[in-house]
Order: structure tokens, then sequence, then C-alpha cells
């Protein structure tokens, strides 16, 4: 791989493409089955030989395929068990019997150990296909709720991956009802709000090019996006940080530091952490008065990677313990909060009986 942002894939080598009788066994003919050239120059780049790489959204192991070539170890996960199938019998006819298929959702039955590479193409919303699994992410209703469910399996994947190495996801913006669905770009947007967002390369396949009428704007959708995230912590910013939590305390919102941030305060020789932890009395005015200010200094506010509208009601996000406020600096630092209104599914209040909101802290200065 060299410093392009783009590739150019000029055609499929028949050695390693998806055979015609396993095609044919599909309901959908494998419309979705990516290239194995299109992974192997982003294994060779961001993993070594010997290491894991996981494709949670397998399809018919092209990703286990490439790894295989690339002498890595595979692991994959596809929710269809005839798709399943129909890798394995892929994979046992190029000898690649180390890769591994589960037939699953990545959710249900997670990978135990480290992972050093997460490569995958996602599955697409609104497809008209769904194998029956109410956790097939083909099989979503709406935009909304798809954008959730692969949310929250990107969630594990940070939590899976080894620190300082990455994850590649790629994904296009489809045409669907007559319009473009910006899907690529969201799933960017999730995707960052777990992972340091580095770079990107946009992946181009020839087509046949066709004249287009007058006023028309169609295209072959002969490109999509490599998006490369890496599990880092954020470029340090202590100085905006305290500046931050002062102008709080100055405008009487109340909250009480904990975690890694609060022990960085009493120990500054610690690392900068890569967020600040707060604790907020679980009463809605509190709370809201809290993310109107936040959303006043330039904040954007979400909840599980969707964002949040103002004003909030506790009780409509129970079980989900905090919501998230991100900044990004001019300099390039992001400033980012967890405001926690639960511990352990108990109210902050009662959890932590009789502690005074915003009191007793080294902040004003």
């Amino acid at each position: 791989m060299d410093s392009r942002s783009w590739m150019l894939l000029e055609q499929e080598d028949p050695r390693w493409r998806l055979p015609d009788d396993l095609r044919r066994r599909d309901p959908f003919a494998a419309r979705d089955c990516g290239w194995v050239e299109q992974m192997r120059p982003f294994i060779r780049q961001f993993s070594r030989p010997g290491e894991r790489v996981l494709d949670p959204f397998c399809g018919f192991a092209s990703t286990l395929l490439a790894a295989h070539l690339e002498e890595r170890a595979g692991l994959g996960y596809e929710i269809d068990p005839a798709r399943a199938e129909l890798a394995r019998e892929r994979l046992a006819r190029h000898g690649a019997m180390a890769q591994r298929v589960v037939a699953a959702d990545i959710l249900r039955e997670p990978p135990q150990g480290g992972i050093d590479l997460c490569l995958t193409n996602i599955p697409y919303f609104g497809c008209g296909w769904a194998s029956g699994d109410p956790d097939q992410l083909y099989a979503s209703a709406d935009y909304a709720g798809y954008l959730q469910r692969l949310g929250e399996r990107l969630r594990l994947i940070r939590q899976l991956l080894a620190p300082g190495r990455y994850c590649i996801v790629m994904a296009e913006n489809p045409q669907l009802g007559g319009q473009m669905l910006p899907l690529a770009w969201d799933v960017a947007r999730l995707l960052a709000g777990q992972l340091q967002l580095c770079e990107e390369r946009v992946l181009l396949y020839p087509k046949p090019v066709e004249a287009l009428a007058p006023m028309s704007c169609h295209s072959d959708r002969s490109h999509e996006y490599a998006l490369i995230l890496r599990k880092q912590a954020e470029a340090p910013a202590p100085e905006a940080g305290l500046a931050l939590l002062r102008a709080m305390q100055a405008a009487g919102l109340r909250f009480a530091l904990f975690g890694s941030f609060a022990a960085w305060l009493e120990d500054a020789a610690r690392p900068w952490p890569a967020d600040i932890d707060l604790l907020l009395p679980a009463e809605d005015a509190a709370v809201n008065a809290l993310l109107a200010w936040l959303q006043g200094q330039g904040f954007a506010l979400s909840c599980w990677q969707q964002p949040l509208e103002l004003p909030v009601r506790l009780a409509e996000y129970r079980g989900r313990y905090y919501f998230r406020a991100e900044r990004l600096q001019r300099g390039g630092e992001r400033l980012r909060l967890d405001l926690c209104f639960e511990l352990d599914g108990a109210d902050v209040a009662e959890r932590l009986g009789g502690l005074r909101f915003c009191q007793g802290l080294p902040l004003a200065g």
C-alpha cells in the first residue's frame, strides 16, 4: 500500500473468486461478495504474519481467504447459517482450514482474546433480504434502528481490539428509494465515537460508462470508502479540560468527578485520561441545565452514538447509564465528557448517599 488516497481494483483474480456453484446456492447470487484483492493490501499494511484478523460480518469469507493468503489467522462471524456453510466450503477448497467461521451474531458469542486487526465490509441497510434471524442487520425495518444495532456491534469491536491497532470498515453511500443514503458517512460518525478516525481510501472498480440524459444525476456507484480507524488515546488537552470544569463550576452546574480524571487531578504524573467522567444528580432539571450549557459551548450531545435532543427525560434512558458530550478543539484535540446518571442501574444520589455535588474539588484557581 502506498500514500495514494485511492486504490484502483481492475479485475478479480479468478483463483480467489467465489466459485459459480457456491454463488448459485445463495438466494441473492452472492451479489454482496467482496473481492479478496480488496482486502489483501489492508491485511499486509495493518497486521503482521501470524496475527489475528477479525471480520464481524464475514459473508462469504473473502477477508478470511485474504488472511489465509497473507499468513494471518482469520476469525469471521456470519449470522446466516447457510452463508456460513458456503464460506466454510469456500475456505476448505483453498486448504484454509485454520480460518474459522462462526455461524452467529458476534454479540451472542464474542471471541475470547484480543484482535490485532478488524477488517470488514458492513451489511447494507435496505437490501431487502433477511435470514429470519431478528438480529440480522439486513432485517432492520428503519434506518435509525439499523444504525443503533450496528453501533452496538462496533462498541464490542473496540473492546476486542488491542491497543494501538486498526479497524478498517468498508462502506458506500447506496441509492435507496431514488435518493442517496449517506451510509458511509454515518458509519464514520458511529466509529469516530469509539475509535480515532485516522484516514480513508477510496476504492475504485471499473464499470461500463453510460451517457446520462439531461438533468439526470445517476451514477454507477463504482467506488466505496475504506474508513481507517485506530484504538488509541486522543491528543491530550489538560488545560482545556480544567478550564471547562472551572467554567461549569462557576455557572453553578451540579456535578462530581470520578474515575480516571479525578485520579489525574490527584496525581498529574498519571497519563492524561481519554475522557472526563462526571456524576450527575439523577434529576431531570439539573441534567438538562448541564446538557444545555454544554450544547451552548459547542459540544455535540449523544447517547450510544445517537444524537440527543433536549430536554431529556431520564426515565426514558434507564439502563443506558450515561450521555456523552464531545467538542473538537481548533488544534485537533478532542474534549470528551461521559455524563453518568446511573451506576450499575442505581441513581447516583442513591448510590453515593450524601454526596455534595461540585464541592471540595480543586478546580477553582
